[in-house]
């Protein structure tokens, strides 16, 4: 009989890029429950910088179906 597992929580990194729908996320640096990040809309490299914790940011990433573009993103 198959169970369900559930997925562990996405690991985050600093240079992250996710993306979600319309636009991705950027992760630009994580301290000990803090997250930095910015949100870019349609690939334009102005964003605000925004900060939450990161227990909130893993569960957005994992509602939102959010899927790792690359592991370091630099411009």
């Amino acid at each position: 009989m198959a169970t369900k597992r559930k997925k562990p929580a996405p690991t985050l990194e600093t240079g992250q890029l996710w993306k979600v729908k319309g636009a991705h996320i950027q992760i630009l640096s994580i301290g000990k429950t803090l997250i930095d990040y910015k949100l870019l809309k349609d690939w334009s490299l102005i964003g605000r910088l925004q900060t939450t914790t990161i227990k909130f940011m893993k569960v957005y990433l994992k509602t939102t179906r959010a899927k790792l573009v690359t592991d370091t993103y630099r411009y």
